[in-house]
């Protein structure tokens, strides 16, 4: 499940992903805030905060990499892990971030403000 988190606005845009990942949370919960800001924004940054997380389906894994090029405008990206954090995903954040030039970096679930604090900052 993914759910925006009330602490969005002006082009920063935080996630809450709890559980597994699948084509309707992508499709209903990721992408409209996303094309939304992107409309009015020339760059974005992203917040994922990572709850019990349980991987994609295999239809939300293949919408994730489909949809890679909606996230060209994103230029910054706090992703906030707990203990149960897998180290090849974590990998598969940095690979992404090579891969589109994204800055992304690492918080502990319990600093969620200093994510907040990075993203917003200059």
């Amino acid at each position: 499940m993914i759910t925006l988190l009330p602490d969005s606005s002006d082009g920063v845009i935080g996630f809450l992903i709890d559980g597994q990942l699948t084509d309707e949370d992508y499709r209903q919960g990721l992408l409209p805030p996303v094309e939304e800001a992107i409309k009015t924004q020339e760059k974005i940054r992203l917040l994922f905060q990572m709850k019990n997380f349980e991987g994609w389906t295999a239809h939300g894994a293949w919408d994730d990499f489909m949809n890679w090029p909606k996230f060209r405008s994103v230029e910054r990206m706090a992703v906030l892990v707990d203990e149960n954090w897998h180290e090849f995903t974590s990998w598969l954040f940095r690979v992404y971030a090579t891969i589109t030039g994204i800055e992304i970096r690492f918080f502990k679930n319990n600093q969620l403000s200093e994510a907040w604090d990075w993203l917003r900052s200059q």
